[in-house]
């Protein structure tokens, strides 16, 4: 619960980038890495924001407010299953969706 903890370090990713920068550069070509690598990159940053959104944020509409409950119960409930930040896609692959019951809003 810790709001300073919950995005990997970025001395730590600057640090792991230079491995990815030097693994693109060998299947691909020299005009196409730096692109692929800052998509990556990108890529990476917006899963890190959507992560950290959904622990602090406030989402007013309903597919948002879905995925918050979905990643808390991975959390707070069900640690070894649920483990999709943007969508629950590898979970339906890999076998780790959550029960449907717990990822239900509960009605008082």
């Amino acid at each position: 619960m810790d709001g300073l903890r919950l995005v990997f370090p970025p001395a730590a990713t600057a640090i792991i980038c230079i491995p990815f920068w030097g693994l693109i550069r060998l299947f691909s070509t020299p005009a196409s890495t730096p692109a692929i690598f800052a998509g990556g990159l990108l890529g990476y940053v917006m899963y890190d924001c959507t992560h950290y959104y959904l622990h602090h944020g406030f989402p007013s509409k309903e597919p948002v407010r879905h995925l918050k409950r979905y990643h808390l119960n991975h959390h707070f409930r069900i640690q070894n299953k649920g483990f999709g930040i943007t969508s629950s896609l590898w979970d339906f692959v890999l076998g780790t969706l959550p029960p449907a019951s717990s990822t239900q809003k509960k009605s008082s």
